[in-house]
């Protein structure tokens, strides 16, 4: 069976770049350019990067992520952590990937300049093509719903500024405009502005909802940001019409499993809604959200479905199916 998924050709919707950093890669950076870490050891740094089982909640689960930072020194740097998600994803067997990253979180540490991270983004996809050219990666700016001048204490892009970076950059590989971070009190009635201005200018719109917050941020996303894909999400299933909105608007959900469960979005990975939201006609779309933080692979994702929620190879390949019709920047 694994060997079967591995072969298959698939597509990755929701990666995040900083979740997606190998903690070798961590490692080498900050030795080479002398930031200090807990230990240089990657076996040692897997154990503080890569959880180990269920958080409390999706602030604990974004605890790793003090470390990773670490490493977004410089452009090189950047370019290099790029250059291997592309090619992790290829490893899997990924054809198509869409990278998603709050460039201001990137750059922040270091007071990059924000193209800084964006032109180092697009130098490691690049090369990666011509190193892989059966894997294709394409960008989405995340804004961070939770971080603002105010919350951060120093000069902070807005979500308008975001935006129109997305746009700078959407002949370069940017396919789409997210918000990510924590739901409850941030819903995405406060980001219309920006995600008209992406939408208007045909830009994909995604957005985290339903992880952090109940079936009303799904809603939220998509009748006031006009989401068209649904980042996780997995709450909708708490209210019945939102299910249905979701399945007659024909929405995607970006299912990733085990980080569902790590981020106690869903309980356990008995009660995950995969299965009662696919045999309900939603559409949903397999991911992995975040191959480092959450050790998984797309592949791994897929044998979860089979062996624990009973998918058929058949079932599997209309996954597969879906997720290059949900992609926002396939040929």
């Amino acid at each position: 069976m694994h060997d079967h998924l591995l072969s298959l050709p698939k597509s990755d919707l929701h990666r995040h770049l900083e979740g997606a950093v190998r903690p070798a890669t961590i490692a080498d950076i900050c030795r080479d350019r002398g930031v200090p870490l807990p230990t240089y050891d990657p076996d040692e740094l897997a154990k503080i990067v890569q959880l180990s089982g269920q958080v409390a909640d999706l602030g604990e689960f974004l605890i790793p992520f003090r470390t990773i930072k670490m490493c977004f020194t410089d452009r090189e740097a950047i370019a290099r952590i790029a250059f291997e998600a592309v090619e992790d994803a290829h490893l899997d067997n990924v054809s198509y990937v869409e990278l998603r990253f709050s460039p201001e979180f990137m750059a922040f540490y270091y007071k990059l300049a924000l193209t800084d991270v964006m032109d180092g983004i697009v130098e490691g996809i690049e090369t990666a093509a011509r190193r892989y050219p059966g894997t294709t990666a394409k960008m989405i700016v995340s804004i961070s719903r939770d971080l603002s001048e105010e919350t951060m204490r120093m000069p902070w892009p807005t979500p308008i500024e975001l935006a129109r970076l997305a746009l700078d950059y959407a002949d370069r590989g940017v396919v789409g405009l997210d918000i990510a971070g924590r739901e409850r009190g941030y819903p995405p009635e406060l980001f219309i502005d920006p995600f008209r201005i992406c939408r208007e200018a045909g830009l994909g719109i995604t957005a985290h909802a339903g992880e952090d917050a109940g079936p009303e941020s799904v809603r939220g996303a998509i009748e006031s940001l006009g989401a068209t894909r649904i980042g996780h999400g997995v709450r909708v299933v708490r209210d019945p019409e939102v299910v249905a909105l979701v399945r007659d608007r024909g929405v995607y959900l970006e299912l990733c499993p085990t980080s569902n469960v790590l981020t106690r979005a869903v309980e356990s990975l008995e009660s995950h809604p995969v299965r009662y939201l696919y045999d309900a006609g939603v559409p949903i779309t397999i991911n992995t959200d975040d191959p480092t933080v959450c050790n998984v692979t797309l592949t791994h994702e897929y044998e979860l479905l089979m062996e624990r929620f009973g998918f058929t190879p058949g079932e599997i390949g209309g996954l597969v199916a879906a997720s290059e019709v949900a992609a926002f920047g396939r040929d």
